[in-house]
């Protein structure tokens, strides 16, 4: 590498240059990109985020001593943790799984075996390789729970989590013990999942020990439903899901193999800053998801803002673009740069428009707070604004009513 001697001078231009392109424009959204947005902010807000604790989450508590008995999840919670499921992988254009009556018994028996042992939160438990059978649990349930949990992602917290925090934990990866591996998040993302089985129970250290059966023996002769699933994802991704304290992100290719180390380059197209990738490990030969090739890598000093658009390189394997956006849509105001019509005018002279999401959102708030919107009359600036702008040519005018009030 040639390293030259620059001037102070331009070494300050250099460093207000970040500066400077972050606030002079954002990506365009097509119609129909905006659409699509707008129907993932809905689906994300019908989602339950009912919060679950030891005292709600039974249909049947479980006895975990004496005379086990794994105990039943309300269907709800095990209805939520599928729906949250499907939502991310509708994210990547995968298909959407259900659960089995037996995988579902067999991961709730997992979850109970666990937390009846109180099992270590702190170290691998694929297979319990760390602890020892009690005598109230039966070999064939000891047996069970060791090779459920050796085909399934297991997430433990003690905090007051909803059913859909779970799985958001497994797919964003942060708390993996085994690393940058993002195996969990490749399970939960394979291209070749059909089915799942959801468990959960508590035990007495208050940790509640959660489980999703991932690994079914057929699935990897089945075809893949897309050939590449990338995270960020293709076009569009959650700015929530891209960020975060231990968030890595990842290339997994179905049938395609790569075995080496690539190098990787984010370029933020709206300042025209590029980074690079850090960490970078390729752990293809675990078979993670039943994919080919791994690549999990962080994005390091990347500066993730949603309206922008950014460019993935990640060389000699695959380059792709995406759009950022917030996936809860009730919080978006984000504002964008009317594009430039002559190239040479000044950063001053561009003006600022309200971002379309803004719009949509407005009504995304009013159908979640209720299902009819009461208009008062013309006088009320927004929701008449909104009336005149296109209330009725999105597709909440499906499922909202809206009356005038007398």
């Amino acid at each position: 590498m040639l390293l030259r001697k620059f001037s102070i001078t331009a070494a300050a231009f250099l460093l207000l240059m970040p500066l400077i392109g972050q606030n002079a424009q954002a990506a365009n959204f097509s119609t129909q990109e905006v659409n699509e947005i707008h129907q993932f902010q809905k689906k994300y807000a019908n989602l339950s985020h009912k919060r679950y604790t030891e005292a709600n989450i039974y249909a049947k508590k479980p006895h975990l001593k004496k005379k086990f008995k794994a105990g039943v999840l309300k269907p709800a919670y095990i209805r939520t943790q599928v729906d949250y499921i499907n939502y991310y992988r509708s994210l990547f254009g995968l298909t959407s799984v259900n659960t089995t009556k037996t995988s579902n018994v067999n991961a709730q028996k997992t979850a109970a075996v666990m937390a009846a042992i109180n099992a270590n939160p702190f170290v691998n438990q694929h297979g319990l390789p760390n602890e020892v059978k009690p005598s109230f649990i039966s070999k064939s349930t000891w047996k069970l729970a060791k090779y459920t949990t050796e085909t399934s992602n297991l997430n433990f917290n003690v905090s007051h989590q909803s059913a859909g925090d779970v799985i958001t934990d497994l797919v964003t990866d942060h708390y993996n013990l085994t690393g940058s591996d993002t195996g969990h998040r490749a399970w939960l993302l394979s291209s070749r999942l059909s089915t799942t089985g959801i468990g959960a129970a508590y035990g007495k250290n208050g940790y509640r020990y959660s489980v999703q059966k991932v690994l079914n023996g057929n699935d990897m002769f089945r075809a893949a439903s897309q050939p590449i699933v990338a995270y960020p994802s293709v076009r569009l991704f959650p700015e929530e899901l891209a960020k975060g304290k231990n968030v890595l992100w990842s290339l997994y290719l179905s049938d395609q193999s790569y075995n080496s180390i690539p190098v990787i380059t984010i370029k933020d197209l709206d300042t025209g800053i590029t980074t690079n990738g850090t960490r970078v490990k390729n752990y293809s030969s675990s078979g993670y998801g039943h994919f080919k090739t791994i690549i999990t890598y962080s994005p390091g000093n990347t500066n993730i803002v949603a309206g922008h658009e950014y460019e993935i390189n990640i060389k000699g394997v695959y380059k792709y673009r995406f759009k950022v956006f917030k996936q809860d849509g009730t919080t978006d105001t984000t504002q964008y740069i009317k594009p430039q019509t002559n190239t040479n005018a000044s950063m001053s002279s561009q003006t600022a428009v309200q971002s379309p999401f803004v719009l949509q959102n407005k009504l995304l708030q009013a159908t979640i707070a209720s299902e009819t919107i009461i208009i008062p009359n013309e006088t009320n600036d927004l929701l008449h604004t909104l009336t005149k702008k296109g209330w009725n040519q999105n597709y909440f005018h499906k499922t909202v009513r809206i009356k005038k009030k007398i």
